[in-house]
């Protein structure tokens, strides 16, 4: 009887149409990394990339066009690209006509051997923001950035020193100057947007030994 009532009353088609909209039940929103020796682990969205090293430049991360700017985004806060463990990227699809370049989140491994060595960090020009918890981990957390021909480079490095190692996680947005372009032909991108994605994953980083 409910059956039948459930026909005439297109409930059938109300199931169909939602489960539609809500997609296969199997679908994955996000994706997890852990790190070659288990000691940490993170998530990210699906609508980020995971980037890779290319294996003809080991340099390098692909795919280019969202791992790769002119000041490296896939790096520690100093620019090396060899102490970059694991790294993820906004997608540069949608950002096509601003002045965007590309931003990732990466997690380092630094060479220091002491906790002073790791948190203190005696660079001209960076500044300790604040003391940050990550999932009941203590982060020094500094302000990053620089300038080379007329490319810009902003975010921020959490450094924590936890079993003997340095950690360094990154946040790297790299733009390139509007003022460079003509007026009218190229458009700034959601700075804030970009970043609150990229720290939504760094809110997921764990050490798990």
């Amino acid at each position: 009887m409910f059956f039948n009532k459930c026909i005439s009353a297109g409930c059938l088609s109300v199931a169909f149409v939602l489960t539609f909209l809500q997609g296969p039940a199997s679908s994955k929103p996000e994706e997890s990394f852990s790190s070659p020796d288990g000691r940490f682990a993170f998530r990210y969205p699906n609508s980020l990339v995971r980037c890779e090293r290319d294996s003809k430049q080991a340099d390098r991360w692909i795919p280019a066009e969202s791992c790769e700017a002119y000041i490296p985004v896939c790096s520690d806060f100093s620019g090396s690209r060899g102490t970059t463990i694991a790294c993820v990227a906004y997608l540069a699809d949608g950002m096509k006509g601003t002045n965007f370049q590309a931003a990732a989140f990466s997690v380092n491994q630094i060479n220091a051997i002491t906790t002073d060595g790791c948190l203190n960090i005696a660079e001209s020009n960076v500044r300790t923001l604040r003391k940050e918890q990550v999932n009941g981990v203590t982060f020094s957390v500094i302000e990053t950035g620089g300038v080379a021909a007329g490319n810009l480079m902003d975010g921020e490095a959490y450094r924590s020193f936890h079993q003997n190692k340095c950690y360094e996680l990154d946040i790297s947005i790299a733009s390139s100057n509007i003022g460079n372009y003509d007026p009218g032909t190229v458009r700034g991108f959601d700075r804030e947007a970009v970043y609150r994605s990229l720290k939504s994953v760094l809110n997921t980083f764990q050490f798990v030994k």
